[in-house]
């Protein structure tokens, strides 16, 4: 005889239904299963997603974004957290002075003394520069209280602060170009407004003893500041393109020489000479030169510059008037660009001179833009 089977009735809608207690049963843990699993499978993506985030807080794309974030918001200590100023600083220093070196085409590296002077001032120069970066980041007034400074560090971090226009600059665009082990390297695009061209930096960022992935130093600064200059240059070249063409007009030189006396006193390696231009100048204009600037370049056979400085006149120069520009030049063995034109034969090459600044005896000045008097 068969066990009666035990019945459970349901309600639903307007009529009672009997169902099996087993069928019931089976229903209640197939629906308890599927609980669980929806359970799990939102305890897993929440893992999933506390272990990636934890992750990317770690990466160098996300200290690019807050570093981007904190200058937006002038959080100055969010800001040093992704970006090792001092160290970019400390970089910034050595690669401004070479630019300028390259620029002037003097490289004062190769100056024990004027080397020695730099690693003197270095430290004070870094500091001063780190402490000012991080007052515009917190974009701190510029006539709030500061501390008393030395004024031949000061001096210094002005004049290489000037090949870096920060107001001219804005960012276009940043970010993460390559990502190896323990460096990565970031591209930042900053657009001059006053050029209205883009320039490439290129960030080196590194990962510090706390985690956090840190922009030390921009790799190409250097080159950097030497486009920005050449830029700069090639644009006021054009602008200045007519003044420069009066300029020559006004002013033509009709003979040019060269000499190079070595001098017999030498300390160690250390050799010294005298460069002298001789230049014969006619005034072509029909009033009176009372004051000129202009530079002195040395040329080879090839026409590429070997060297150039400047030099001023004040006298006075009459309608139609030629005279002699005799400048002579102290050169040091010392310096790289020295050394190299005291061992050609200056017979062999040829000096110009270009004028940049005419003043007339009647008052008019023919200057080109930007130029420093």
């Amino acid at each position: 005889m068969k066990s009666a089977l035990k019945m459970i009735t349901i309600y639903a809608g307007k009529e009672f239904f009997q169902l099996p207690f087993n069928i019931i049963r089976k229903v209640n843990i197939m629906q308890s299963k599927k609980k669980w699993f929806v359970v799990f499978i939102l305890l897993a993506a929440l893992a999933g997603a506390a272990f990636y985030f934890l992750y990317f807080i770690r990466t160098p794309a996300y200290a690019l974004n807050e570093a981007r974030v904190a200058l937006q918001q002038h959080d100055s200590a969010k800001f040093s957290r992704y970006v090792d100023v001092p160290s970019v600083m400390d970089n910034a220093f050595e690669d401004i002075i070479k630019a300028e070196s390259k620029i002037n085409n003097d490289n004062v590296f190769s100056n024990p003394f004027a080397l020695g002077i730099l690693h003197m001032l270095k430290p004070s120069v870094v500091d001063l520069m780190t402490q000012e970066a991080l007052d515009k980041i917190a974009a701190k007034p510029d006539n709030a209280p500061k501390q008393t400074v030395d004024p031949v560090p000061d001096a210094m971090k002005r004049n290489l602060e000037r090949h870096i226009p920060i107001q001219n600059l804005t960012v276009k665009d940043l970010k993460l170009s390559k990502h190896e082990g323990e460096t990565a390297k970031a591209t930042l695009v900053l657009h001059n407004n006053e050029l209205d061209k883009d320039f490439i930096a290129e960030l080196l960022m590194q990962q510090n003893d706390k985690g956090d992935w840190q922009i030390k130093k921009v790799s190409n600064l250097a080159d950097f500041i030497v486009q920005l200059d050449a830029a700069k240059r090639a644009k006021q070249a054009l602008l200045n393109k007519p003044v420069m063409e009066r300029l020559n007009k006004a002013l033509q030189a009709t003979s040019e020489r060269l000499t190079l006396n070595k001098d017999s006193n030498k300390i160690g390696s250390e050799e010294k000479a005298t460069l002298t231009a001789t230049i014969m100048a006619k005034n072509m204009t029909n009033v009176a030169i009372n004051r000129m600037y202009y530079d002195v370049t040395v040329f080879n056979d090839k026409g590429e510059r070997l060297y150039s400085y400047p030099e001023h006149y004040q006298g006075s120069i009459a309608p139609g008037q030629a005279v002699e520009l005799t400048t002579s030049k102290k050169l040091n063995s010392m310096l790289p660009d020295d050394k190299k034109l005291m061992n050609l034969d200056i017979t062999k090459e040829t000096v110009k001179i270009q004028v940049t600044y005419i003043a007339f005896d009647n008052g008019e000045v023919i200057s080109p833009k930007g130029l420093i008097e």
